[in-house]
């Protein structure tokens, strides 16, 4: 689901859908010069409710179960969903959030295994991921 999100959101810019090779896309995280990219209200709100959603979960007293590790994973697939399927961003500032996201889908997927070492470590990734954004975009 999270790829074909990738996928609808590239859809929808198609100038953007090309090889980002091919016009020297960002591979790295980075600020844009000493600022924080722009992103569009759409956005911002969901990755806060993926923010608040992270938060709810660790602050529960089962947060380490793999059940609620892997319920987590459910819930945030939605709030991926919601990411891509309301993606408006275009240019540069497209680019680099899909640099902040993409390390997320592995992680994504790792959550809902079966292993609870792997879904914790997965967890714990996407928990540092999802509080850098206001690092790099406003």
């Amino acid at each position: 689901m999270f790829a074909l999100g990738l996928a609808a959101c590239s859809h929808q810019h198609p100038e953007e859908a090309t090889d980002h090779t091919a016009h020297n896309a960002p591979t790295a995280l980075a600020l844009n010069g000493q600022e924080r990219w722009q992103a569009d209200e759409a956005t911002n709100a969901n990755i806060a409710q993926l923010q608040e959603l992270m938060q709810e979960h660790l602050s529960q007293p089962d947060t380490n179960s793999l059940e609620a590790v892997n319920e987590l994973g459910h819930v945030l697939q939605l709030g991926f969903d919601e990411v891509f399927k309301e993606c408006r961003m275009k240019g540069p500032e497209h680019d680099m959030l899909h640099v902040y996201l993409m390390p997320m889908l592995d992680d994504l997927k790792a959550i809902k295994q079966p292993d609870l070492a792997t879904a914790t470590a997965a967890r714990d990734r996407m928990a540092e991921r999802l509080a850098l954004y206001q690092t790099y975009f406003k």
